[in-house]
């Protein structure tokens, strides 16, 4: 009975593929008639694929998957094994047809009926090829007709181990993976080439049938396939029969590659400068280094953004300047710091010499996609602005020494009328004690001698973006009374400058940027801009020293070969600053509420701030 059964199945699968092959046949005598295009007309296509993030040893700290997930590989990167695999259950006469195999469909029908399920493709790797770049999977005859067509033309353009390469590059293996090595690091965790025999034949069993076989929700027909193409390796002699029985008796042990972003804090900073950078507004991005299909693809893009997310689905390489060891130890100290106050914070580490940010906390358990308050909230910066819109300034305006005097008694003009945080009056006193105390009463008094225009032409240079026309005219802004305020970047940013001789940089983190073949598109060249003469700048750091060794921050002095800095509180303590330098580091600091006008408690022997920064210092040997 299971004879007469299999015989009819036999009858009725040989008349459909008949018909089928006729439809195939009619298909490409028809395209016999059809003109052509040139060879050289067929578009090359630009396929999409993840960009990689570097930290400063070269390291890839994280690849963002936002749509599809495609990583491309050259030929010579691709396994031996794997493009075996293909050729083996896709198109085993792929290295001697052009383009078309209407005998293979023949052996591919009577394999699949033999072996009950679908082994080998009734289409070429070129044809295959031909749907997944140009085509869509509609069944139609004029689509098959395209097919053929196409796949004529792109082997008269390619050879065939480009278009064995595309092909591999472009073959879909379930949840938004496309290619190889994507799918590699998404079931395994690793790389095409770390695969062992088993992974890499359970890997290559999806893109047969996405569905059917996707490991994640149908393991048990991967594996079964698995072990079918294990058997056509070892019957072909691609693999040995010790590899065969071992690959057989390997245990399949998927490792999702969740892409958690190991430094979420910084690479949320780096996501948002590589924006600007691709949208024209940071720097030089050379967009003539670009393939010519991309290039052609860009000028279709109507707005800067579309352009921007195309040019960072181009596998692009960026190198930063992320320090993972400091990234930790800023990230830690935040965290800690802020717990006992139950509040938010930031912090922000520079190196001043090579003008990089190194280490980003964007909040305490700081979480993707969530507000970065190291550079996306903006507060009154309390006395953290006196060293820059009154001090610096009032010394290189007047020619001024750590020893000039200023009166440090109660002050009114009109209606305002700021304190001293004592309350008490302390008379004639140096500007050095004045700003290592933080006597508000003193900087007021030097900020109407210097007037507003003045201190903000040195202000103006650290391009604060959110300051207003009514901040450049109150006097109550020498005490950091913004109506918005500043960002901890931005502060770190200005704060850099007395740690470069009196010159300030755009820190950066992104420093360089590739495409995958190492053609450079972007190369960061900071600017230069000289705000104080060198030896105003040398007195200030004498004045920043003064306040860690016998000022506001003298809790948190330590005998370093520089150390020098700058306190702020806000009114009713709702915001906490500081902001200090090393020898060779410039680290800003910040804690309080989201919701502004919640005040710190003040359970606590000295500021969060100073703490968080000595713990940033010492546990990141920022010396």
């Amino acid at each position: 009975m299971k004879k007469i059964i299999g015989f009819i199945i036999i009858i009725i699968s040989f008349l459909v593929f008949y018909f089928t092959s006729q439809q195939a046949m009619m298909a490409y005598e028809t395209s016999k008639h059809i003109p052509k295009k040139k060879v050289e007309e067929l578009p090359v296509v630009s396929l999409s694929q993840n960009s990689v993030f570097y930290d400063r040893n070269n390291n890839p700290f994280y690849i963002p998957a936002s749509g599809d997930n495609r990583i491309n590989l050259k030929s010579g990167d691709i396994p031996q094994l794997v493009k075996d695999i293909f050729i083996s259950t896709e198109d085993r006469y792929f290295y001697t047809h052009k383009g078309i195999d209407l005998f293979g469909v023949a052996r591919a029908f009577m394999v699949n009926v033999s072996n009950s399920g679908i082994e080998q493709g009734a289409s070429t790797i070129t044809q295959q090829l031909a749907r997944n770049l140009y085509l869509t999977q509609a069944r139609t005859v004029e689509r098959k007709i395209k097919e053929i067509q196409i796949s004529l033309q792109l082997e008269k353009q390619y050879s065939k181990d480009e278009i064995l390469e595309m092909y591999i590059n472009t073959i879909y293996f379930a949840n938004r993976n496309y290619g190889i090595e994507a799918a590699s690091k998404a079931y395994f965790s690793k790389s095409a080439k770390d695969l062992s025999i088993a992974q890499t034949a359970f890997v290559c069993t999806i893109p047969n049938n996405p569905t059917l076989y996707d490991p994640l929700k149908n393991f048990n027909n991967a594996k079964k396939r698995q072990e079918r193409i294990l058997g056509i390796l070892r019957d072909q002699g691609k693999i040995t029969e010790q590899q065969y029985t071992a690959a057989m008796k390997e245990k399949i042990t998927l490792k999702k590659d969740s892409k958690t972003q190991e430094y979420p804090d910084y690479y949320s900073y780096v996501d948002s400068e590589l924006k600007s950078i691709l949208a024209g507004k940071k720097g030089k991005f050379n967009t003539s280094k670009l393939s010519a299909a991309q290039q052609t693809e860009l000028k279709k893009l109507k707005t800067v953004q579309e352009r921007a997310l195309y040019l960072q689905n181009q596998g692009l390489k960026v190198y930063t300047s992320l320090s993972p060891s400091v990234q930790q130890a800023t990230v830690n100290a935040v965290n800690r710091g802020t717990l006992s106050t139950n509040t938010q914070g930031a912090a922000v580490v520079i190196r001043n010499d090579t003008h990089e940010i190194i280490a980003i906390s964007g909040g305490r358990n700081y979480e993707p996609h969530n507000l970065n308050r190291a550079f996306q909230s903006f507060r009154q910066p309390g006395s953290t602005i006196k060293p820059l819109l009154v001090y610096a300034p009032y010394i290189e305006t007047f020619g001024a020494t750590p020893d000039t005097k200023v009166n440090a008694d109660n002050y009114c003009k009109g209606t305002y009328c700021p304190k001293n945080d004592s309350k008490k009056e302390y008379g004639d006193v140096t500007i050095r004690t004045a700003m290592q105390n933080s006597f508000n009463t003193a900087a007021v008094r030097l900020y109407e001698q210097l007037t507003p225009r003045v201190g903000y032409s040195y202000l103006d240079k650290f391009g604060f973006r959110t300051i207003t026309n009514e901040d450049r005219v109150e006097l109550g802004r020498a005490l950091g009374g913004f109506n918005v305020g500043m960002s901890p970047l931005e502060m770190a940013d200005a704060y850099s400058t007395f740690g470069n001789n009196g010159v300030f940089y755009e820190n950066t983190a992104i420093k360089k940027i590739t495409l995958r073949d190492g053609t450079v598109l972007y190369d960061n060249e900071p600017k230069a801009i000289r705000v104080y003469n060198p030896s105003t700048n040398e007195t200030m750091r004498s004045m920043l020293n003064s306040v860690v060794k016998d000022g506001t921050a003298k809790h948190i002095y330590m005998p370093l070969n520089y150390i020098g800095g700058k306190t702020g509180t806000t009114n009713d303590n709702t915001n906490l600053w500081f902001m200090g330098l090393t020898s060779n580091y410039t680290i800003g600091t910040w804690i309080g509420n989201d919701k502004q006008r919640i005040p710190i408690p003040k359970n606590y022997s000295y500021p969060p701030t100073q703490r968080i920064w000595q713990n940033i210092v010492v546990n990141g040997q920022l010396y």
